[in-house]
């Protein structure tokens, strides 16, 4: 135990920065891989029926799951952000009473958003631009989605508490443990049962439901530092402050992305089901660069909050500067990759010739911005490991909201489906500059203190 701790802190204080940054982010970019392909699976073997509408509605259909699993983070990240300090401070008692208020209140306000989603879904579903065939796909698909959302909200939340004990191996085998049953059970139902998008919905709750088995089974073999037992559930003020304080930032950025992608699929659907449907492709294929280039980021994120916490601002810059070039490179790369190979990306999940003309001008389109991420998500998680909100709140609101939706609204009704299609590209690029504009203002605020103290 000795050794690995120390050769934790050898790597955070004196690895050289280059190969420090591939040590810490290769594991977290793998991780990040499996995630994508996990919500690429569904999209791909619904595109392999050739119907269009399928996978349109699946697409204009996940920023609405999406607020459950916001649900679900903003317990599972205040929570667990609370629990860490509670037992830090060897407050146990304390930390149980976190633990419960976090499952408890996290189950309740998941099951109430299940259900009202199930009351209104045809509703919102029209209010977002579904209509028709698409519309149908979207009330089967909404509606089993949300049976399950207390599962799928609940495993996010579970994922939270484990890794605010250190029990990070575990929290990563729920994960991979239900991801893998998910994509074994995708082709199994949709294809061989031709159970079509109702299998798709299937899938992904049953591997929810082991995974959280999984999760939950760590808490009931009593093998955690904590307990999340109802006995432990207090209504006490000063803990769901502390959690919403931490939980409602870290969620807002998630419930902003919900509505900018339902934004999307409102102004896509304007253009027939073809256009929708192509978006969503087009998100699941390019998610790949910014999974691995946030894999790359969080990667980063403790030798930053290391560098910067022992005041070693050459190491924390030298961190930075190259961690953006690598981003940057990585992010050309993808960018050529997807340019070129537009049209084979997109054949892959689909062979809707409509849907794949609409795909290659979206995904061509959203080239433009992959350059850009790398800086962006570097610095946001930079202004998380350096304890600075706010930045890295303003940072995601922009991507997320402040530039996309009015992006979206603007160019779509300049230039059309061309103008929607460069609407994430030029968030990007304006995200960019925003994130730039705040590093460089802190940059110089800390070289002035530096100067100051060895004055």
């Amino acid at each position: 135990m000795k050794n690995t701790k120390e050769n934790r802190t050898q790597i955070l204080e004196s690895m050289p920065v280059n190969k420090a940054i591939w040590t810490l982010a290769i594991p977290t970019i793998l991780a990040m891989l499996v995630q994508v392909i996990y919500n690429m699976t569904d999209t791909f073997y619904i595109g392999q029926l050739n119907e269009p509408n399928m996978v349109a509605a699946i697409s204009i259909s996940m920023p609405i799951v999406m607020l459950v699993q916001a649900f679900g983070n903003m317990f599972g990240i205040g929570g667990s952000s609370l629990i860490s300090r509670l037992l830090g401070q060897q407050e146990r008692e304390n930390a149980n009473h976190a633990g419960a208020i976090a499952f408890w209140s996290a189950l309740v306000v998941i099951i109430i958003g299940a259900v009202v989603g199930l009351i209104f879904s045809e509703p919102i579903l029209k209010l977002i631009g579904a209509s028709g065939t698409m519309l149908e796909y979207g009330k089967t698909y909404l509606r089993f989605m949300l049976m399950g959302g207390p599962l799928i909200g609940m495993q996010m939340l579970m994922g939270g508490l484990l890794r605010s004990e250190g029990a990070t191996k575990n929290a990563m085998v729920g994960m991979m443990t239900g991801s893998i049953l998910n994509m074994i059970l995708d082709p199994i139902f949709i294809l061989v049962l031709d159970m079509g998008i109702t299998g798709a919905a299937l899938a992904t709750i049953i591997g929810n439901f082991v995974g959280f088995s999984y999760n939950i089974s760590f808490y009931l073999r009593k093998k955690g530092l904590i307990s999340v037992s109802i006995k432990n559930y207090i209504f006490d003020k000063k803990y769901y402050a502390a959690i919403f304080k931490i939980g409602l930032p870290a969620s807002f950025g998630m419930i902003l992305m919900s509505l900018g992608m339902s934004t999307a699929n409102s102004f896509a659907a304007s253009f027939g089901d073809a256009a929708v449907a192509a978006f969503g492709v087009v998100m699941r294929v390019t998610n790949i660069a910014i999974m691995v280039v946030m894999g790359l980021a969080q990667g980063c994120q403790p030798l930053m909050g290391y560098s910067y916490g022992a005041k070693k601002y050459d190491r924390l810059f030298a961190t930075i500067k190259r961690a953006m070039l690598i981003g940057t490179i990585l992010g050309v790369t993808f960018a050529v990759l997807f340019n070129v190979f537009a049209d084979s990306w997109i054949r892959v999940f689909i062979n809707d010739q409509a849907v794949i003309d609409r795909g290659v001008i979206v995904m061509r389109a959203f080239t433009f911005g992959m350059p850009f991420v790398g800086v962006q998500m570097i610095l946001m998680v930079m202004f998380q490991a350096l304890g600075k909100t706010v930045q890295s709140l303003v940072i995601s609101l922009g991507r997320q909201g402040l530039f996309m939706i009015p992006s979206i609204i603007i160019l779509s009704t300049i230039w059309g489906f061309n103008g929607l299609a460069f609407a994430m590209p030029l968030a990007d690029l304006l995200t960019t500059v925003l994130a730039f504009t705040l590093f460089m203002q802190m940059r110089s605020k800390m070289t002035v203190f530096t100067q100051r103290t060895l004055q």
